[in-house]
């Protein structure tokens, strides 16, 4: 009877400690959940820790505690937790999202890559999908892999058309795959769903701008310069900097718009006077429109702020262009030999020449003329003083001379 009664008092004793113990796991984890939601990171940090300690085959704390540190920037000790919690429970995809992001934020792409590889985006709730599909995408573009990621933004596009974000992460992996014109269309649309979005605009027209110059077809590279310059200039719009309205006037100078350009240079010149480049595209514009006196005042201001390296090269190819247009062929000379043009210089000295040559003929052809002229006067003097038998012989000499010129 005593024996009985010891192990009913026995049994009675571990179930209260068993209740104790699961009433303070519970207390731990709404501690830490309640210090999460508060942004009381620390807080969390503590409560969180204690539930592993007391409970470590839970994957549910690791998972936690891991968020918790990613938030307070311990970055290390959030992937080894969330590691931990993938280990524990290899099927939950919120885990393996969880611990992609973490990986993501600590440049550790490829492991990004291999946490999320596994995850079909089937698999994941509808209303993370997105989500998902953006950390993939970033992980295999960074870690050169940018056909996958755009396999799996393509797919959720599909599901949410409207996501500006899907579009831009598409444009950076269609970047990465070498396809600049898929990367224009995707900043494009990112920009048309999101109008506020300054790095999308601008991504889409140093797209188009790439495309652009490698087009060989003068209608594709006008249609493609002419996209780039629209952009641009809602860019601008958004944000009138210096360096957008720049990239609006070399977009409409690509499309031959020489006077649009000029009128965004202009505008750039307001925010910033002294730019070297800027000086050079308009020098460009000038030159194409043949106002060759304003594209040399536009040069010479370039090189006088400080052109340096392969821009001052090309500034005095401009100016050798100019000179050349103008018939000035020895400053056309001058100006390839200090561009380093050899090819340019050598022709220019054949025009110098060929321009002495036409000079000098030029000349003698004015002298031979003046004798002409002289004989002719000579002629009509001998005949108005009845000397026509003189006057027969010198007309004589002027028919040779001027048969002679003929030939």
């Amino acid at each position: 009877m005593k024996l009985l009664k010891c192990r009913r008092l026995a049994g009675l004793a571990i179930g209260v400690l068993v209740l104790a113990w699961a009433s303070t796991v519970a207390a731990d984890w709404e501690a830490g959940r309640q210090a999460f939601k508060n942004r009381d990171y620390a807080t969390a940090i503590q409560e969180f820790e204690k539930v592993t300690q007391t409970n470590p085959d839970y994957a549910g704390a690791y998972y936690m505690l891991g968020l918790a540190q990613s938030a307070s920037g311990k970055a290390s000790a959030a992937v080894a937790n969330l590691r931990k919690a993938v280990e524990l429970e290899a099927d939950n995809v919120n885990y393996k999202i969880a611990l992609g992001q973490v990986l993501i934020r600590a440049r550790q792409y490829s492991e990004a890559y291999s946490a999320l590889k596994g995850v079909s985006l089937s698999a994941v709730d509808s209303q993370n999908r997105t989500t998902y599909a953006l950390y993939f995408a970033k992980a295999a573009t960074a870690s050169s892999r940018p056909g996958e990621a755009v396999k799996v933004l393509n797919a959720q596009i599909g599901a949410d058309s409207k996501n500006a974000g899907l579009y831009k992460a598409l444009g950076e992996a269609q970047g990465a795959a070498g396809d600049d014109k898929a990367r224009f269309n995707a900043f494009s649309k990112a920009f048309d769903l999101d109008p506020k979005d300054e790095e999308a605009a601008l991504a889409a027209t140093r797209a188009a701008i790439a495309v652009a110059r490698r087009e060989a077809g003068s209608t594709s590279k006008d249609r493609y310069y002419t996209d780039a310059a629209k952009v641009a200039e809602r860019l601008v719009a958004l944000k009138p900097t210096f360096e957008h309205s720049l990239l609006a006037g070399e977009a409409w100078l690509g499309a031959k718009e020489f006077n649009k350009a000029l009128q965004w240079f202009g505008k750039a010149k307001e925010l910033r006077a002294r730019n070297s480049l800027l000086y050079f595209y308009s020098g460009q514009c000038y030159s194409s429109l043949a106002r060759f006196q304003d594209a040399l005042s536009e040069l010479q201001e370039a090189l006088a702020i400080g052109a340096t390296g392969k821009l001052r090269t090309q500034i005095y190819n401009q100016m050798g262009y100019v000179y050349a247009k103008m018939a000035d062929y020895k400053k056309a000379k001058s100006a390839y030999q200090e561009a380093g043009n050899a090819k340019k210089v050598a022709e220019m000295q054949d025009s110098v020449e060929k321009q002495e040559q036409n000079i000098e003929a030029a000349q003698e052809q004015a002298v031979f003329r003046q004798r002409l002229d002289a004989l002719r006067l000579q002629i009509d003097e001998l005949r108005k003083i009845g000397q026509d038998a003189e006057a027969d012989e010198l007309q004589k000499q002027l028919d040779n001379l001027e048969k002679s010129a003929q030939h």
